[in-house]
């Protein structure tokens, strides 16, 4: 009877140790799970780092202090993109506001009058995620915006260059064209000199003839009046 209440005993021990075991790895289990989410996050956040130091470097109407709630109501996203392309965006359209009904008025017109412009869609779940600061959620918007702001700033830094290149080459072409034309005019003057030079070799020519010419008819003349005079 005593060895069954011992072996009774000794079983409740053993259940409850294996039950602070479970309980002790389940705790182990959650810690390490929320370790790894930690660092899955600074992770994202150090790959975002750039999209604070952009926004950062950006001169806007007011502080920025939270980003998620700075941008809740879409007026900074306008301000950013109208610093890259004024005449895509009218700042009067998106009034500061704090009601979530008027930001998601100002979400909505910038939705489909700018961000539609640029390739980019909100969802209506985007646009609440914005508008109640749900973590990253302003951060993902300002990613999307910034990779196409930066193409079109390539794009036309390539479009400046390649019209630099053409009038480079156009400026080239029309020295060339210019040079050519000198020489041309030059080799004209030089044949304009050849014919003169060898009208006044003809002319010189015919000066002499016409001397000799003077000279026999002198001489004939003289002869003629000694003639006469014998």
């Amino acid at each position: 009877m005593e060895n069954d209440e011992n072996n009774q005993n000794y079983e409740i021990e053993g259940e409850e140790e294996q039950i602070q075991k479970n309980d002790q790895n389940q705790i182990e289990d959650q810690e390490g799970q929320e370790e790894e989410m930690n660092n899955e996050q600074d992770d994202i956040e150090s790959e975002l780092m750039y999209i604070y130091e952009w926004v950062d470097s950006i001169e806007l109407s007011r502080p920025k202090k939270n980003i998620a709630r700075d941008f809740s109501d879409g007026v900074l996203l306008a301000e950013i993109i109208k610093n890259y392309l004024p005449r895509l965006v009218d700042l009067h359209n998106y009034p500061s506001c704090s009601n979530s009904k008027h930001k998601e008025s100002n979400w909505n017109v910038l939705n489909n009058k700018v961000l539609k412009r640029l390739g980019i869609k909100l969802t209506k779940k985007e646009i609440n995620d914005i508008i109640k600061c749900e973590h990253l959620a302003i951060e993902h918007l300002l990613q999307r915006v910034y990779n196409v702001l930066q193409g079109k700033i390539n794009m036309n830094k390539e479009q400046k260059s390649n019209s630099n290149f053409n009038n480079q080459k156009n400026n080239s072409d029309m020295l060339k064209k210019t040079l050519q034309e000198k020489e041309n005019v030059i080799k004209q003057l030089h044949d304009i000199i050849e014919v003169l030079e060898l009208k006044l070799k003809n002319s010189e020519d015919m000066e002499k003839i016409l001397e000799n010419k003077v000279e026999q008819l002198t001489a004939a003349l003289n002869k003629n009046e000694i003639n006469e005079e014998k």
